[in-house]
């Protein structure tokens, strides 16, 4: 993977970079890194990344992906129902192999390795269906658990609380007539976007310390 670095307040690695020897993460610690950040994809060589390759041959060199899930709401309780009804959802698929981790603010992340997924898809190398893989992903998935992530919100808060608690206007919580969950929680496919890194699990959140 490629990996950077964070230096507390003081900015952040050169990119491309990478992690070749578990003693790599003591040393740089004691250089001052509090955390470490990772990519989505996954690389034959990720040194040979240079910043405003073209897509095919980033293609080229790209070995595969994980799909990566960035459950995010001003609301840890929201987060958390999210999340489980993500999981919930992966599983109803027969998909066991994936990973949960907290963002280290109000959040989790879900991942789901890419050897969880087939070699191809409509004849389509799978590695080659980066960022639209996972942003498909999370579309079908959101819209699979609508309905229920709802229902289990609004069984903790009335829709006019929720109104109080974000400061949004009913207009805008609502969709179709209906409350919109997601106007209160994200499944971010901002963060699907190659080279995106996001941040390395027992890595601290320089925001939160946690």
């Amino acid at each position: 993977r490629e990996i950077a670095v964070r230096y507390g307040d003081g900015g952040y690695g050169r990119r491309p970079d990478v992690l070749q020897y578990n003693s790599d993460i003591m040393e740089l610690a004691r250089k001052g890194v509090t955390s470490f950040h990772v990519s989505e994809e996954r690389w034959h060589n990720p040194l040979q990344i240079v910043t405003g390759m073209p897509r095919k041959e980033l293609d080229s060199i790209r070995s595969g992906w994980d799909c990566v899930l960035d459950i995010d709401s001003a609301y840890f309780e929201y987060s958390q129902i999210t999340t489980h009804l993500l999981l919930e959802a992966l599983k109803f698929y027969g998909i066991k192999s994936c990973g949960v981790k907290f963002s280290g603010r109000k959040g989790f992340h879900i991942i789901i390795p890419f050897e969880a997924f087939p070699s191809e898809v409509g004849g389509k190398p799978i590695k080659s269906m980066f960022p639209e893989g996972p942003r498909m992903i999370a579309d079908f998935l959101g819209n699979m658990i609508f309905n229920k992530l709802s229902e289990r919100i609004l069984a903790e808060q009335k829709i006019e609380e929720i109104a109080k608690l974000t400061g949004k206007d009913m207009g805008s919580l609502m969709l179709d007539g209906k409350f919109n969950p997601f106007s209160v929680v994200d499944i971010d496919t901002i963060l699907i976007a190659s080279r995106h890194l996001f941040r390395s699990v027992y890595s601290i959140n320089e925001k939160s310390g946690l």
